[in-house]
């Protein structure tokens, strides 16, 4: 009786240890040896698909893509206490700090704060200086065609075997679709990307060839299976350029593929502040930021995890919204101020501590939102503030906001 019961005892620890091991031979996830951001600016988000961009393709179909990334709308003043904390449009901070929580661009942590080795950024524009802090080389100029971009890139990898973290910004397709969106000529494509005529399409055709290009230089010079490549632009909108209000220009192109990424993957929905947390998950180094407006690590991504996405918030889709709706609503409630006093009085109490306990987080306070101390806290305030004034706009007698 005594064996049998050791017996017992061992076949069951035995089976324990096979089960807690869902697979004994398992390896640990491989690293990438780096990481490069292959950013075709002004890419929309269906045009891979509609356009036949055939590279840009290929890398999603050899790793993983979203079916939808929602980045926080494409803000872009110059004139406005913004400025103070970036040079480039709302999306381009925040992703590379992984929060919308900003910091002034001097004091600001970036993901690529985080890397040792040799670090590069090139872009075709002075706009991006203010993310551009912390590498170890910098090359933002106008005079930067796509072409010498991606010629660059490929020479600091040349150069810099310890390259560890690029970013690389393509940006000519941007002044085609700024010129979409105001030119003055009578062109069946005023307006309109895809228009008859239009110069988007070859601008956007022309990247992926460059994108080509440089997936076949990467293979040349044997650093392409072990890169981990990122697509991803900061959103455009079909009608021209990217207002904050068009909801084209929130939803992103995002694939990613190399060592450790499932293949052949499509996630269901990202947000633009999870692709920092999710490189430094890959690369085994600290996130730049973990606060309460930070993104979440793309599990689903990475093939030893189960291809279900871990959380379909949608925080930033719902804060877009509220501040589309608080655009449209305190623009029309100003309308009729002057014959609605309630109405003046409402907007004012609306900007007022001590007359409203919330208020709303719009786009002049983005240099505020950190002391709202979490993303939940400004989603609750900003819900609250619209719940008061499309009350006052109900009590006032005022013709209501059309649809």
């Amino acid at each position: 009786m005594m064996l049998r019961s050791i017996i017992a005892i061992a076949a069951a620890v035995a089976l324990a240890a096979l089960t807690a091991v869902p697979n004994a031979s398992a390896q640990p996830r491989p690293r990438p040896a780096r990481v490069i951001i292959f950013h075709m600016d002004s890419l929309l988000a269906d045009a891979p698909e509609r356009l036949g961009l055939t590279n840009w393709l290929q890398v999603a179909a050899e790793g993983t893509r979203a079916s939808e990334m929602t980045s926080i709308f494409p803000y872009h003043p110059t004139d406005s206490s913004y400025f103070v904390l970036s040079t480039t449009s709302l999306p381009n901070p925040t992703t590379a700090a992984g929060t919308l929580f900003l910091e002034p661009a001097v004091e600001a942590t970036y993901i690529q704060h985080r890397f040792k080795g040799y670090t590069a950024f090139i872009a075709g524009s002075t706009a991006y200086r203010s993310v551009a802090e912390g590498f170890s080389y910098t090359n933002l100029s106008q005079a930067l065609s796509d072409e010498r971009v991606v010629e660059e890139g490929l020479r600091q990898l040349r150069e810099h075997p310890d390259l560890t973290f690029m970013r690389l910004i393509l940006q000519d397709t941007n002044a085609v679709l700024q010129r979409v969106g105001f030119t003055r000529e009578n062109v069946p494509w005023r307006g309109d990307a895809y228009g008859e005529g239009s110069p988007y399409p070859a601008s956007v055709r022309w990247a992926d060839t460059l994108l080509g290009r440089f997936v076949d230089a990467l293979k040349q010079i044997d650093k392409y299976d072990d890169t981990l490549l990122v697509l991803m632009p900061d959103g455009a909108a079909r009608g021209g350029w990217h207002g904050p209000q068009q909801e084209e220009s929130w939803r992103l192109p995002f694939a990613l593929r190399g060592p450790g990424i499932a293949k052949g993957r499509v996630i269901g929905y990202a947000e633009n502040i999870d692709l920092a947390p999710t490189i430094a998950a890959l690369m085994g180094v600290e996130p730049p930021n973990s606060d309460a407006a930070s993104g979440r690590v793309l599990t689903e991504v990475m093939a030893d995890q189960a291809a279900a996405p871990a959380g379909d918030a949608r925080r930033i889709e719902r804060l877009n919204r509220q501040h589309k709706d608080y655009l449209r609503l305190t623009g029309w409630m100003q309308v009729y101020a002057g014959r609605y006093p309630l109405l003046d009085l409402a907007w004012m109490a609306s900007h007022n501590r001590l007359v409203r306990p919330a208020r709303f987080w719009d786009l002049s306070s983005i240099q505020q939102w950190r002391y709202a101390g979490s993303l939940d806290r400004m989603l609750a305030d900003n819900e609250a503030t619209l719940v008061d004034l499309r009350d006052a706009l109900a009590r006032s007698g005022a013709p209501a906001l059309p649809n």
